[in-house]
């Protein structure tokens, strides 16, 4: 065994004590994907700020961050007394409430694009439904998805997500799904030469939180033009981006109006919650029209027992209020640019290659590549990528920075909140410094 892992197994002998008993319960003893790790996960019980604390007591800096729902820390007040009043109140009323135009009401105002919505519980509900519904208006059944771009868990978005095989996904279904690599040329190739692709869909910075990074200016706008041109309907998957990248997403930031977009995470306050939003012509799509042949054979439906329940709405609400009012945005992209800075640092001291980009809030580190000069949104080939970050070491650094009190997702991006201190960013540098350092003597950088 690894001196690495050696650490990581004394550190957290309560969860693995758990661990043997959640694989009588759970595939793999997990409830998400990504939480699978050898020889064990760690367990985590309470939280609050910018800390969590595991089964052993032992204090670490999150910057996972509800995979990245918790742009102001866990357990913000202000939300847990909005959500704790609500609670009381009813989790369910069984009817429509004002809270859900209150939600809306927020969520729109910050984004300008959306001339109406829909909530839902998960942002991959939502890009479930966006898709229904792009194919609904233009009569095209085809999908164009980059390579690597997560969208969640449905048929139509596993094809080349990179976190999960197309595994037993019928061919009928694959045959619908176009993967392209974010190049304009190519994609225009195929908007030209397929007149059944209806539906454009890309996380607007990049796969994986930014991990693989788009160079927003011209893509984006070459894309937005080029959907157009063709009658083919844009989604920007903003499940990661809304109201991280800047308090109105990455369409507000690079001033880019999508036909429709989805949003998750940060647009629930942190609570279990999700939304579609667009063009009104295209939402319209699922109103009832009174007529029989429409609103029951042609108009897209929706259902979801818990979409705006209360206490979801209210976290939402109060969330998303504080990102309009206050510099939660400023705050935690200041965090970041003094983490992306301080790594950077970190990788010179230690005598490793690599470094780190990452837009707004974001924080991307990358082994075995030398720096690009651009430190937001670098050119990184997909091939680059996969060789430098591979699963040993992203594996190996995860739990390398666990020994040391700091929680980084996956190996590969740090959620910056509004929250964390500069005392605590300094902290997560020494970290990853000291890590950097045991990955060289065990051969793995």
């Amino acid at each position: 065994m690894s001196s690495i892992n050696q650490r990581y197994v004394e550190k957290f002998p309560a969860s693995a004590e758990l661990f043997e008993k959640a694989v009588g319960y759970f595939p793999s003893g997990i409830t998400h994907q990504n939480r699978f790790a050898e020889p064990f996960p760690v367990y985590f019980n309470r939280a609050a700020g910018a800390v969590k604390y595991d089964l052993d007591g032992n204090e670490t800096i999150d910057f996972v961050m509800g995979n990245g729902a918790l742009l102001q820390g866990h357990a913000h007040p202000e939300i847990v007394e909005a959500v704790t009043a609500q609670v009381a109140r009813g989790t369910h009323l069984g009817g429509n409430t004002p809270f859900e135009m209150e939600w809306a009401d927020a969520i729109m105002r910050l984004v300008p694009s959306l001339e109406q919505v829909r909530l839902t519980n998960s942002g991959t509900e939502s890009t479930y439904l966006a898709i229904r519904l792009a194919r609904a208006f233009n009569g095209k059944p085809k999908i164009l998805k980059f390579e690597e771009h997560f969208h969640g868990w449905h048929e139509y978005a596993l094809p080349s997500q990179g976190n999960a095989p197309a595994a037993s996904v019928p061919p009928a279904i694959m045959d619908m799904v176009i993967v392209a690599r974010p190049d304009i040329a190519e994609v225009e190739e195929i908007l030209k030469n397929d007149p059944e692709v209806g539906v454009v869909i890309l996380e607007p910075t990049g796969a994986h939180y930014s991990c693989f990074p788009i160079q927003p200016d011209p893509f984006l706008r070459q894309l937005r033009d080029l959907t157009a041109k063709y009658g083919v309907v844009l989604i920007f998957d903003e499940t990661i981006t809304g109201f991280r990248i800047s308090k109105g997403g990455a369409q507000t930031r690079y001033d880019i109006q999508p036909d429709l977009s989805t949003f998750g995470k940060i647009v629930a306050g942190g609570m279990p919650g999700a939304a579609v939003g667009g063009r009104a012509e295209i939402m319209e799509m699922m109103s009832f029209r009174g007529n029989p042949e429409w609103d029951n054979r042609r108009r897209i439906g929706q259902g979801g027992t818990f979409n705006a329940n209360p206490p979801t709405a209210m976290a939402g609400i109060v969330g998303l209020k504080m990102i309009a009012e206050q510099p939660i945005n400023e705050r935690a992209d200041a965090m970041a640019a003094r983490l992306r800075a301080g790594l950077n640092d970190a990788f010179q001291r230690a005598e490793v290659t690599g470094f780190a980009y990452g837009i707004a809030s974001l924080v991307n580190p990358i082994m075995g590549l030398e720096p690009t000069g651009d430190y937001e949104a670098p050119v990184i080939s997909y091939e680059d990528r996969r060789a430098a970050m591979t699963a040993k070491r992203t594996g190996l650094l995860t739990k390398a920075m666990l020994t040391h009190g700091v929680h980084v997702m996956g190996g590969q991006v740090f959620m910056v909140s509004s929250v964390h201190t500069e005392e605590q960013i300094d902290r997560t540098i020494e970290a990853f410094e000291s890590s950097l350092r045991e990955l060289r003597a065990e051969g793995v950088v």
